[in-house]
């Protein structure tokens, strides 16, 4: 930026704001080398680009939703439509819920139809077709095959990171790194992400929501 023997106190015409140039491009490009081309559904602090469907409390604090509802099947839905993606998640439940993570969801009101991402204890990481029945696991051949795969994985009462991947018709799940689901269905190609509170248990909490692109 300088000469060897110029003072740190002299800075040459024209070249006062080039080491913060320098330092702001290199910084941009590593963060996008870093990170690809993730998008934050969710800024931390507000709840833009979310519709609360139903009934019940849905806030923003902390950098957490964080969603309560009685009795009553409250959808968080994102207002963006997603076709071929890839979506993370962090979810953390407190004892005694059941709740989801929705995705290629369409309808715009009331409770949507698409895919959900089993946020439920042991059966966190199974898809259900909204509207339709379980996608997976489906008989008892590959509920066994499920257990084998997903174990122990979802821990209760602590984050848990899931981790969604569509590609045409196929998709494929992992929590906390472990790989849950790996199927094939074509019921819905596109839609929207969208978080469940199913009107039981406390406060269901979700933060750094991502998505990617893959077309």
């Amino acid at each position: 930026i300088r000469g060897p023997d110029t003072p740190a106190t002299v800075v040459e015409p024209g070249r006062k704001d080039m080491a913060m140039f320098i330092r702001f491009a290199a910084n941009g490009f590593l963060t996008r080398l870093q990170e690809g081309d993730w998008m934050s559904l969710f800024d931390g602090t507000s709840l833009d680009g979310w519709e609360a469907r139903a009934e019940g409390k849905v806030t923003a604090k902390e950098g957490e939703i964080r969603m309560l509802s009685k009795g009553q099947n409250l959808w968080l839905v994102h207002d963006t439509k997603f076709e071929d993606f890839e979506l993370v998640v962090e979810a953390k439940m407190p004892d005694h819920y059941n709740s989801g993570i929705g995705f290629r969801c369409t309808g715009e009101k009331g409770k949507p139809q698409g895919y959900q991402c089993e946020v439920d204890g042991k059966k966190s990481g199974m898809i259900y077709a909204i509207g339709s029945g379980w996608v997976w696991p489906k008989g008892s051949k590959e509920k066994q095959r499920f257990r084998e795969m997903a174990g122990d994985t979802f821990h209760e009462g602590r984050w848990n990171l899931f981790r969604i991947r569509c590609e045409d018709g196929h998709i494929e799940i992992w929590v906390n790194g472990v790989k849950t689901a790996d199927v094939h269905d074509e019921r819905f190609d596109r839609g929207s992400v969208a978080l469940q509170h199913h009107g039981r248990g406390g406060v269901h909490r979700f933060r750094n929501i991502r998505l990617r692109k893959l077309k």
